[in-house]
């Protein structure tokens, strides 16, 4: 059978150096080389350099050769419809530039919402951007929560950094300061057990060693597959997230319900195991497959690219469950379901293996997930399970 290579792309998300320093814990928030410096963008108003990201105030239509010449492809506007005459996009676009508006001014405009969109555009690509407003007030306060929780600069470096770039604003700089603060307690070092994950990121991977731990009629999430699709409810023509699919078997169950219309992303840490899930899916011939080798701290989806998330046997191995789960709820349409299928914890009745892998019990995992936003639907009794339990959630429609 000829390889379906236009159909099934593995997405490689972590190069092997964020692997290996993922499995240390620290992720792939390493300090910034590139300083901040000033840099001149025709007349354009206070213009600072980050690498090849610019920070900046207000250009003019005569600025966007210069703009062009230094390699700027993508321009962010934090700017408010009226706060100036002419039609910026409409200049932006005409020089073959893409235009990106993320507008908001006043400190009850600054909101959780507009920190994480300038993060998220940042992070999927900061190279050749230009970031402005007016002055580079409001540049500076969104650049302070990206260089200190995706960067990994210190706080004291990166507020420097912010009001060398223009932030001048108490209140925005309070707000960008408490954003960074709630962010970095969700983010907390992790409580799973050391080294928890490493054998998953070990190139060497004996898959078929899993294949046969995996599936099993001993383990519970196998001999309850049927039971456990069926409680799933997805529906023909859905894009799934099979969030630490591991060896594939519910990315495969999933490929033949969703059908041709359909879609699943094989989401997991292990090189080898997204291997094998795409050399199976082409030998069979399950064509709505995608590979995704994601991060130690997100499941590295597009925003909104699907409508249902399965975490199987899996969140407990988070090793940054509110960035993962947050990294989840981003990838979920509106009124996408995530549904998590774990270990009950339960001192003085659970076995000691799971007294000891798992880091938590029910109750806990039910509420970080809550935490992140999600809205608690249901907990789904499924009769094959003993040691396992459903529970689904959902993304609030109007988000």
């Amino acid at each position: 059978m000829k390889s379906n290579v236009g159909h099934r792309l593995t997405i490689i998300a972590c190069t092997l150096t964020a692997l290996a320093s993922a499995c240390h814990g620290q992720q792939d928030r390493t300090p910034a080389k590139s300083e901040v410096e000033l840099a001149q963008l025709g007349e354009t108003r206070n213009v600072h350099a980050c690498g090849n990201l610019f920070l900046a105030g207000q250009f003019t239509s005569e600025d966007m050769a210069s703009i062009r010449k230094a390699g700027v492809e993508r321009i962010i506007s934090l700017r408010t419809e009226g706060e100036i005459e002419w039609n910026e996009q409409s200049v932006v676009e005409a020089s073959g530039l893409e235009f990106v508006s993320v507008p908001f001014s006043g400190q009850a405009a600054l909101t959780d919402a507009v920190f994480e969109k300038i993060r998220t555009l940042l992070r999927e690509n900061a190279t050749g951007t230009m970031l402005h407003c007016g002055s580079a007030n409001r540049v500076g306060t969104v650049w302070l929560p990206y260089r200190v929780l995706d960067q990994g600069v210190p706080l004291e470096q990166a507020r420097r950094e912010a009001k060398t770039i223009g932030m001048r604003n108490a209140d925005y700089e309070a707000k960008a300061l408490d954003y960074v603060r709630r962010m970095q307690a969700l983010d907390s070092p992790p409580r799973v057990a050391s080294g928890i994950n490493d054998r998953f990121l070990d190139p060497n991977l004996n898959v078929d060693s899993f294949v046969q731990r995996f599936e099993v009629e001993s383990r519970e999430v196998y001999a309850a597959r049927q039971e456990v699709l069926m409680a799933c409810g997805v529906l023909p023509s859905w894009s799934i997230a099979d969030i630490g699919a591991g060896t594939g078997l519910y990315t495969r169950l999933f490929s033949e319900r969703v059908g041709s219309n359909g879609w699943v992303y094989a989401v997991d840490i292990a090189p080898r195991f997204i291997e094998h899930i795409n050399a199976h899916s082409n030998n069979v011939g399950l064509n709505n497959i995608t590979g995704v080798l994601c991060r130690q701290d997100s499941c590295s989806l597009p925003p909104e690219s699907v409508e249902f998330a399965f975490v199987c046997d899996t969140y407990h191995h988070f090793e940054f469950p509110a960035a993962t789960t947050r990294s989840i709820y981003r990838a979920l349409k509106p009124g996408g379901q995530l549904v998590v299928i774990d270990f009950e914890r339960i001192p003085g009745k659970s076995r000691a293996w799971l007294l000891n892998h798992v880091r938590a019990g029910k109750d806990v995992f039910r509420q970080e997930i809550e935490d992140v936003g999600f809205i608690f639907v249901e907990e789904v009794l499924i009769a094959g399970f003993e040691e396992n339990y459903f529970l689904r959630f959902r993304k609030p429609s109007n988000q």
